[in-house]
């Protein structure tokens, strides 16, 4: 399968954008950048991308129809127009529901040099909703970590370990980390009565290794 043929065969993930959907846009982030790289145009969602673009996106297609001929400046213009068009164009068969969809009405009207709107724009507008940096995505997300439990005796504890580790995936923009002294605590406090004797041995077997590493150095 040739690179063209994988673009247009490859699935485009979709997010209904609500509150409290912090994992699955998570989720969705990770998928819609994966489509957008094999596009191409994964550059135009990041925001280091606005100095690529001109101060309007009106006119470029017409320039050398009409004789013009670009400079080696205008060429860069209108390729970075194209990949933010682009990246347009996925972002609206991407996302729906009406919050997200008034994301980007919001941002093709904020200029009227600039209709398309800018692709960078609505992904941080789109985060700034949906994975805000604040105190009460923290104390969300250790609500959430307190629910994390074994679901019954018979459950695998790596089962567990899995889903808290999804969580800290989930949460990994905040300025608030899910340490890993946080998890071990909550792992012990969740698991201490099955599985007591274990934890125990493992506590005692990682703070002697950490002693004699520190020994060693």
């Amino acid at each position: 399968m040739s690179r063209d043929e994988f673009s247009t065969a490859i699935k485009l993930p979709v997010f209904i954008g609500e509150s409290g959907q912090r994992e699955q846009f998570t989720d969705w982030m990770l998928e819609f950048k994966a489509v957008a790289g094999v596009k191409g145009v994964e550059q135009a969602l990041r925001s280091e991308f606005e100095k690529e673009l001109p101060s309007s996106d009106s006119g470029w297609e017409t320039y050398e129809s009409d004789g013009v001929t670009l400079d080696a400046d205008g060429k860069k213009h209108r390729k970075a127009l194209e990949m933010n068009a682009k990246a347009m164009h996925l972002l609206v068969a991407s996302v729906k529901g009406v919050t997200c969809r008034n994301i980007i009405n919001k941002e093709k009207q904020a200029d009227s040099n600039f209709i398309t709107g800018k692709a960078h724009k609505v992904i941080s507008e789109l985060e700034n909703r949906f994975s805000p940096n604040d105190r009460m995505a923290g104390t969300e997300m250790l609500m959430k970590l307190n629910k994390i439990r074994l679901k019954n005796a018979n459950e695998n504890p790596l089962q567990m370990i899995e889903r808290i580790e999804k969580l800290k995936i989930t949460y990994a923009s905040q300025s608030k980390k899910l340490t890993d002294e946080v998890i071990v605590d909550h792992i012990f406090n969740v698991c201490g009565k099955l599985y007591l004797e274990v934890l125990s041995r493992l506590d005692y077997a990682a703070k002697k290794w950490d002693l004699m590493l520190t020994i060693r150095i």
